[in-house]
Order: structure tokens, then C-alpha cells, then sequence
């Protein structure tokens, strides 16, 4: 899940926040909707937009475009101070997917009515940020199993990696499978045992068929063996449990 501060307004210091759950929403190809939950955990009612925009990525980059294959209902919704508002995320096109379809959920907490300068209680000093939401949805291909499904460690077979080793090192990541591979927690492990963090949290997602870069900092002592072709570098697959060693084949500069 990403979340943004998306605008500071002056705003009185009670205002409402937003939250939303899950943080990851998958439609089997037999189901046709899933629930998405929105809560108002603050002392204001609070207003918030929900839509579904198209995923790809091209030219190495994510790509957000409209969409009618997935949709929100209701697409605006109101919620009291300590509510809570089911949205249905609804899949529209009826066909069975060959290769996993990939949407991003955007929920953007509105602005409310500016409040009353002159009014008792208007406090025009407070501000407030109002939160985005950006959650993945992915449309399964048929036969394909839930992350809660899962029960064996993401397969590599699919994956191509290569690293390019020159002045400014970068690790490339092809996907030539039906479904997205997400990256997370990537290490350096040397030789000897002793591990260097990449990247602590998530790096990125590589969805079916695409290609994605990302750009390596390592200390020199531990790029130099990696361009030597010692040591491993290694991610957490999907959330799987345990991490894995990326099959690389290193690049010309």
C-alpha cells in the first residue's frame, strides 16, 4: 500500500481520518467483486472518492490510465465520526484472463467545505493532509491461487535478472510469467555471510510480461565483489516467508 499526503487545507485540528483495508485486493476468475473497507477514525464526517485505474508499465515505469473493466461502488462516500463504509470493487468484463490483469484502487480523502472564518468555532490556523490511498487490485488468470492460497515460494523460473555493473549500477527485472512478482526487502550477501540492505521495505512490482530498473547503492568494497561476480544478491518473492537469490547474469557497462 502507498499512502500519500496528498493537501494541506486549514482545517480544524479534530478533523476526521481515513482509513482503508485490505491494503491488497485479488479477484479469482470466478468471483466477480470484492468488498474494500473504509473507516472514519476521527471526531468529523469525512467525504472520499474511490476509482480504478488500469496498471501496466512501459518503458520501465508504472503507467495509470482509466478504465471500466473494474469499477468502485459506491464511487463517493460519505462517513460519520467512528463509521465505517463497505465499497464493492466490481469486475465488469466477463471473460477468463490467460495472463493476471493488473488495476490500482485510488481513494482520495475530498476536502470539506471550508469552514466560517467568522464563525465560534472555526480554528483557521490548524491544517490538515488529506490521505491517498493508491491499493494493487489484480484480476487472476484462471486456476491461479489467492496470496492466502499460496503455499509454495514464489517459482524463478519466469524471472530474468541481470545486473549492470558500471559506474552506476543497476538491477534489471523481467517477468515472463502469467502473474506480477513484487520485490521487496533486497540484500547483498557476500561470500563470507555478511549482509548489506538495498532496499528494507518494497522495492517495486514487475507485472506479466514487463520489464522494470531499479538503481543499486552499495558501499564500494561490496560493489566491486559483486561485479566480480561474488556474492548474491537476494529478495523476499511476494511476501513469501523467506527470501530468495536472484538468478543474475551481469550486464556490460
Amino acid at each position: 500500500m502507498f499512502v500519500w499526503a496528498a493537501a494541506a487545507l486549514p482545517l480544524p485540528a479534530s478533523a476526521a481520518g481515513l482509513q482503508a483495508a485490505p491494503v491488497l485486493v485479488e479477484l479469482p476468475a470466478r468471483d466477480r467483486s470484492q468488498n474494500l473497507q473504509l473507516s472514519n477514525t476521527g471526531t468529523q464526517p469525512l467525504r472520499a472518492q474511490v476509482r480504478v485505474l488500469q496498471w501496466s508499465q512501459a518503458d520501465q515505469s508504472d503507467q495509470l490510465t482509466p478504465t471500466r473493466d473494474v469499477v468502485a461502488s459506491p464511487p463517493i462516500v460519505d462517513i460519520a465520526p467512528g463509521a465505517t463504509q463497505l465499497v464493492r470493487i466490481v469486475r465488469l468484463a466477463g471473460d477468463m484472463p490467460e495472463r493476471e490483469r493488473s488495476y490500482r484502487l485510488i481513494v482520495d480523502e475530498l476536502p470539506p467545505d471550508a469552514p466560517d472564518s467568522g464563525s465560534a468555532g472555526g480554528s483557521s490556523g490548524a491544517l490538515k493532509f488529506l490521505l491517498r490511498y493508491s491499493i494493487p487490485v489484480f484480476v487472476l488468470p484462471a486456476g491461479a491461487k489467492t496470496t492466502l492460497e499460496r503455499t509454495q515460494p514464489t517459482e524463478l523460473s519466469a524471472l530474468k535478472a541481470s545486473l549492470r555493473t558500471g559506474a552506476d549500477m543497476q538491477l534489471s527485472v523481467a517477468n515472463e510469467g502469467a502473474q506480477r512478482v513484487k520485490l521487496s526487502q533486497l540484500s547483498y550477501l557476500a561470500p563470507d555471510g555478511q549482509r548489506t540492505p538495498l532496499a528494507t521495505g518494497l522495492l517495486g512490482y514487475v507485472l506479466p510480461g514487463q520489464r522494470m530498473q531499479w538503481p543499486l547503492k552499495l558501499p564500494a568494497p561490496q560493489a566491486q565483489a559483486l561485479r566480480e561476480g561474488r556474492g548474491t544478491i537476494q529478495a523476499r518473492l511476494n511476501d513469501d516467508p523467506q527470501e530468495q537469490v536472484l538468478p543474475l547474469a551481469a550486464d556490460r557497462p
